[in-house]
């Protein structure tokens, strides 16, 4: 029998599906934005020029501001943009660096947007922003920085190099696996998230071995949003995650992708249920293990030193790491900590 639960949908709009993007006219127009500016990354204007014709009518202006780990200076060259063209809606283009610096930009302003999502990272259904790393962080939390609809074609995710997609996929893997054992996780959001972990494991290697499989990048980008939908609160792998990639200036999706084994393996005997749904999902016999043996079938690093990472970093990483308020089914200790992430550092199987 089913136990009483609370869930909660934020009230975003989805359009999904090959050709998606064609839609974005008729989103602009639902959302009454008549005077847009694109946001997107330094490499992607012309991408985004390509994909936003149908909106050249009302289209003031391209900004691209957006940078990994959204620095300050990124921020305020976005919403002087923004202020520049009188914006009173915007289209944010690409994964999670732009859509961060989208996030913090409504937030801020509390103009709407349309997400065209181009990664696997979420982050457009998390309704927490920040700009800036380490203490010169500014963070905030609520429905005003998300985006008003959010548009997933997986046909602009082709030309998406393996290891990126590899990666970012493995990021949306981390937000499934911890929904399975947070605090406020209910039959609905387990259920969602036992399916992405399916789909992402079964379709990511093919992706590697045809980037141009359109099949799998539908299975991913839908994996990637059943992931995404729900967000426990902080629990152990991304709060190594988040906070040793954002001290330590590494890149966000393989940092997840590395230290979700070994936040999964400590975790282990604490949350059977979820341990059985990951295995179940992987065709793995251990949990931790099968997520280690996918980053390997995925060509990624599995260790912190191999994205620049140094070993006389892991005390530090543990002290910051120690200060969030980690909500997960087994306390941690810093002694703790520190076997995690000297485990994560090191890179072999985990051992828990």
């Amino acid at each position: 029998m089913i136990s009483r639960f609370t869930y909660h949908s934020d009230p975003i709009r989805i359009v999904f599906g090959a050709g998606a993007v064609g839609s974005l006219a008729a989103e602009a127009d639902f959302h009454k934005m008549s005077r847009l500016v694109v946001l997107c990354s330094k490499s992607r204007g012309d991408f985004a020029r390509r994909i936003t014709t149908g909106i050249a009518n009302r289209c003031a202006g391209i900004c691209d501001a957006s940078e990994p780990n959204m620095p300050r200076e990124a921020f305020e060259r976005f919403l002087a943009a923004l202020k520049q063209h009188d914006a009173d809606g915007f289209v944010v283009i690409g994964g999670g660096s732009p859509i961060g610096l989208a996030k913090a930009a409504a937030a801020t302003t509390k103009l709407p947007y349309i997400a065209i999502v181009t990664t696997y990272s979420g982050s457009e259904m998390a309704a927490r922003w920040r700009i800036g790393i380490a203490e010169d962080r500014i963070t905030g939390e609520g429905t005003a920085a998300l985006p008003a609809t959010a548009i997933y074609d997986p046909e602009l995710t082709l030309d998406l190099p393996p290891p990126v997609s590899a990666a970012s996929g493995m990021n949306a893997i981390a937000h499934a696996v911890e929904s399975l054992y947070g605090p406020d996780t209910n039959p609905v959001v387990q259920t969602m998230a036992e399916e992405a972990i399916r789909l992402l494991g079964a379709s990511l290697p093919r992706i590697v071995q045809n980037p141009r499989d359109l099949g799998a990048r539908t299975d991913v980008m839908y994996g990637a949003w059943l992931a995404a939908n729900f967000r426990a609160e902080v629990g152990l792998e991304h709060a190594i995650a988040q906070r040793v990639r954002q001290w330590f200036d590494l890149d966000h999706a393989h940092t997840h992708a590395i230290a979700t084994p070994y936040a999964i393996g400590f975790n282990a005997n604490a949350a059977p249920e979820a341990m059985r749904r990951i295995t179940r999902a992987l065709g793995a016999p251990d949990a931790a293990r099968g997520l280690y043996d996918l980053n390997v079938r995925l060509g990624l690093p599995t260790g912190l030193k191999g994205l620049g990472m140094r070993e006389e970093d892991i005390g530090k990483a543990v002290d910051v790491v120690a200060a969030v308020k980690i909500d997960h089914p087994r306390p941690v200790s810093k002694a703790d900590l520190f076997n995690i992430i000297a485990q994560a550092y090191a890179g072999e199987p985990p051992r828990f």
